[in-house]
């Protein structure tokens, strides 16, 4: 779910690595031996420093269940940063220094995967714990070919948020649970707080794909589809696309006042101040509204989740992204087994329900919350998504492609037509570029 350019010539060092790892098998090391415990060394670990700051007891757990069976072995988790991860993990490629393991947005792994940097996990998919229920979002970010390439780690999904206070002050007595009362609803609160210009009932930003994305697949609409010669073709200015991006813009047009040229950063503080009564928002940020770095502890209660009602389907709901992120054992760590072995551990059921209890979503349809504030977050998710499989996505979020779509949308700056048209036009040659 990050973004990143590689260099040409990180590009060449990962395509050796696999062809040097595999021959013509495109690192497939699943038959890996296991070393036992008389194994020693180092086993390198990278994670994002999100595991140091959300949920380090489990980290600390997975070794120790790990150092049960490799008593000799150090395990060294280095924790690296969003901005310059896959920065550090191309030089590494070219120094011949990988780490074992690395972790990954779920829209980062196209890129790697298909150069070969990863090892096939297909035989060894039924001994990860949740295999059969991971999340479908993170799990297709995972496969290539039919083929298994990292294992999910834990999701973010996007839901409802809003405030309960809010929603009880202007007499709203239950959630929406179509699209036709969610509309009732912004109009209520628009109405009863019209003499503040800076109130939105509904936060719903220009510079936000996966706020806006959601009513494109409602309505049975793509991003971009691979043809049969491999080119990519943009499907933005499709019928459905457009609709979709209709409906999304007529939900902002009712109930979103100021700066429609921001991002979902935006949330937050606006819910925390009471100018906002829902936003489009992911699980983490629900809980970042009671919190007490970001949010107001005294709003723990007032605050709760529904699933965007579709506006296509009555009684159904718009699918979520799925965001998140995953594991990989690199084609050419020194020490396969061991790095299988770690990623197991870490994504055990236990350590799953860690990740959960932590705010976030578990990488298998098996745990949910019993917590009624987050009832929005567990909707859909069967039928949740993630971005197109393909190797060059990553410059497409660089290049703020869609976001700047989005805002000329929002703004009112482009017709829907219009934007869908250029914007897409960009994507395609992006997507296609050697």
């Amino acid at each position: 779910m990050r973004r990143h350019l590689r260099t040409l010539a990180a590009l060449t060092a990962l395509l050796s690595a696999g062809a040097a790892a595999c021959g013509s098998g495109g690192g497939d090391k699943s038959s890996a031996k296991d070393p036992g415990p008389s194994a020693s060394g180092t086993l390198t670990v990278w994670l994002q420093v999100d595991a140091q700051t959300l949920w380090p007891t489990s980290v600390a757990a997975a070794t120790a269940d790990f150092n049960k069976k490799y008593p000799k072995v150090k395990v060294s988790v280095q924790y690296q940063a969003w901005t310059d991860h896959l920065t550090k993990f191309d030089a590494s490629a070219q120094a011949d220094k990988e780490p074992d393991v690395i972790e990954l947005g779920n829209s980062e792994t196209a890129q790697y995967v298909q150069a070969g940097a990863f090892t096939d996990l297909t035989a060894k998919r039924t001994t990860f714990d949740g295999n059969t229920t991971w999340q479908k979002g993170l799990l297709d970010a995972c496969t290539h070919d039919g083929k298994l390439y990292c294992v999910p780690y834990y999701g973010g999904t996007r839901a409802v948020v809003y405030r309960k206070d809010l929603f009880a002050a202007a007499g709203i007595t239950k959630v929406p649970a179509t699209w036709a009362e969610l509309k009732v609803d912004v109009a209520t609160l628009m109405a009863k707080h019209r003499s503040d210009k800076g109130f939105s009932a509904f936060f719903l930003p220009g510079q936000h794909p996966y706020g806006a994305l959601p009513f494109v697949f409602d309505n049975g609409g793509q991003i971009a589809t691979q043809g049969a010669d491999g080119r990519w073709k943009s499907q933005l200015s499709s019928p459905a696309d457009v609709q979709g991006l209709k409906n999304w813009k007529s939900l902002m047009d009712a109930g979103m006042r100021g700066d429609r040229t921001g991002d979902d950063l935006g949330a937050v503080p606006a819910l925390v101040a009471g100018k906002a009564a829902m936003s489009f928002s992911t699980n983490g940020q629900l809980v970042q509204v009671y919190s007490q770095d970001k949010g107001d502890p005294k709003l723990k209660g007032k605050v709760g989740s529904f699933p965007m009602p579709s506006p296509t389907k009555p009684g159904s709901y718009a699918p979520p992204y799925m965001g998140g992120s995953v594991l990989a054992v690199t084609a050419k760590g020194k020490h396969q087994a061991m790095a299988e072995e770690w990623i197991r551990d870490f994504t055990s059921t236990a350590r799953e329900k860690e990740f959960l209890a932590g705010g976030f979503l578990a990488n298998t349809l098996d745990l949910t919350s019993s917590d009624p504030e987050r009832a929005g977050d567990f909707v859909g998710l069967e039928d949740s998504w993630s971005v197109p499989a393909a190797k060059n996505w990553a410059q497409v979020e660089k290049n703020l492609t869609l976001k700047q779509m989005l805002a000329d949308i929002a703004t009112g700056k482009l017709s829907v037509e219009a934007a869908t048209a250029t914007y897409g036009k960009q994507m395609e040659e992006t997507l296609n570029a050697s």
